[in-house]
């Protein structure tokens, strides 16, 4: 028993993830991961309805309505696609109610939002709400989680097996007879991520193969641009997990601070939990990893089939970590080979 209290002593990294992955999960569990949406974008199109607005405040305080109007019924599906409302509710002429629009692609916000329009439902009279739920009508849980598991598992290759390679080569003492060859360390670079993005491209194949297929979920966007912002993920979480294995003495240390590194991703990304219902304290984490990024780009192009001009903006910032990332992990390879 003394003896291993010495080692726990001496790994202090071990020590340090002993203590905080529970911490890690209480906080995550118990303070940021919540199923319960507090805010649902809602949209009024075609002319203003105090009335509607009063009938939404009282039937749900999940219901954020915009101050803006939307001119129709097609302004409104623009924004819906993306992204920018949840719920868009538009009214005619004289007043009434014509449809409710629903983004069905987020499965929990999209379900508070059905909730909610079901207890405005109660509170009025008349014909029920004409609700249109779109795409993902009829709320798959596969439509939902498939497009965020290409992220994830393309992640955890990234992450989880890149940051071995280098660590071993030092363990097995390679590494030495590889700074006396003739490659360069770019050369040393790309030979150890290459190999590692085509077989997350071979996974990334799988995964939408069998979710064509197997689970019918749909593609509507180009699968070309899904692979190529795939790429792009895919270099920033290779960066990552060289990175890992530059500053990790062994691979026992290089698969904690790996795991360190995965488990916040899956849970705050967005992947399972809406980052709405994230509160503002914890949800800053989710915007420093790749993950949050890639999945609306996913999700975007699986179940909405935008492009390019409705996705720039994580695009731009994959772009951004993925230069990042690989100039640091190129810098540490260059300290270490020096």
């Amino acid at each position: 028993m003394r003896k291993e209290f010495i080692q726990l002593r001496r790994d202090r990294r071990t020590l340090a993830m002993i203590i905080a992955i529970p911490l890690l999960f209480l906080l995550v569990f118990g303070y940021a991961a919540s199923f319960d949406v507090k805010h649902v974008k809602v949209q009024l199109a075609g002319r203003d309805s105090p009335a509607v607005r009063a009938a939404l405040s009282r039937a749900g305080s999940a219901f954020d309505v915009r101050p803006a109007v939307a001119a129709d019924a097609a302004a409104s599906r623009r924004d819906l696609r993306a992204g920018a409302v949840t719920v868009a509710i538009v009214i005619g002429s004289g007043g009434a109610v014509q449809s409710v629009l629903v983004d069905g692609s987020n499965l929990l916000v999209a379900q508070t939002a059905l909730r909610n329009i079901a207890a405005l439902q109660s509170t009025r009279t008349g014909a029920p709400l004409p609700v249109t739920v779109l795409y993902n009508p009829t709320l798959r849980s596969a439509d939902f989680m498939v497009p965020g598991l290409v992220g994830l598992i393309m992640a955890f290759i990234g992450i989880v097996i890149t940051s071995l390679g280098i660590v071993r080569e030092r363990e097995r003492g390679t590494l030495e007879q590889l700074m006396v060859t003739p490659i360069t360390r770019v050369e040393l670079m790309l030979g150890k991520l290459i190999p590692y993005l085509m077989i997350a491209f071979l996974d990334l194949a799988i995964i939408v193969g069998l979710g064509l297929g197997l689970f019918d979920v749909p593609l509507r966007g180009s699968l070309a641009l899904l692979l190529a912002l795939a790429m792009l993920f895919l270099i920033s979480t290779l960066g990552i997990g060289l990175l890992i294995s530059t500053v990790s003495q062994n691979q026992q240390q290089a698969m904690q601070l790996a795991v360190l590194i995965m488990l916040p991703q899956v849970l705050l990304s967005g992947w399972i939990f809406p980052l709405a219902s994230i509160p503002i304290g914890v949800r800053w984490l989710s915007y420093i990893f790749p993950l949050t990024y890639f999945l609306p780009i996913s999700r975007g192009i699986f179940l909405k089939g935008l492009g390019i001009p409705s996705l720039w903006v994580p695009t731009v910032v994959l772009v951004g970590m993925a230069v990042a990332i690989i100039s640091l992990a190129a810098t540490r390879v260059s300290k270490q080979l020096a």
